[in-house]
C-alpha cells in the first residue's frame, strides 16, 4: 500500500462513495490506506472493490 490518496474522511466506509460527489467511488490503492505488507495491499483491493460494487 501507498501512503496518500483520496482521504477516506471523504468518502462513505460502507459504500466507498464520495461524500461529495453522488456516484463517485473509489477503491483499493488509489485512497489513503496504510496497511501491514505481506499481501493485505491485494485484500484491501479486492474488499473495497467488492462493497463498492454492491453499490453501484
Amino acid at each position: 500500500m501507498t501512503l496518500g490518496g483520496v482521504d477516506t474522511d471523504h468518502l462513505s466506509s460502507k459504500t466507498m462513495e464520495c461524500k461529495n460527489i453522488k456516484g463517485l467511488y473509489f477503491i483499493g490503492e488509489v485512497m489513503d490506506v496504510t496497511g501491514w505488507l505481506g499481501g493485505y495491499n491485494f485484500q484491501w483491493c479486492w474488499s473495497s472493490g467488492f462493497v463498492a460494487g454492491q453499490w453501484v
